[in-house]
């Protein structure tokens, strides 16, 4: 079972526009959620790399 749209409203014959995100709710996102996750998850792979000398970070990926 998916999920299903409304059904477009209007208002005295116009059709109102579905709601999306705009840019600074875009913005917001990035700086609020997933900027701090990324720096956190650096962090702590950096910090498992100090003290089990182990790579588990992205970077280990590249070479």
């Amino acid at each position: 079972m998916g999920l299903r749209k409304p059904p477009a409203q209007s208002v005295f014959g116009q059709t109102i526009p579905e709601p999306r995100f705009t840019g600074y709710a875009w913005w917001w996102i990035f700086t609020r959620v997933l900027l701090p996750v990324t720096v956190l998850g650096s962090v702590f792979d950096l910090a498992a790399q100090w003290l089990f000398g182990v790579c588990v970070g992205l970077w280990c990926l590249t070479g």
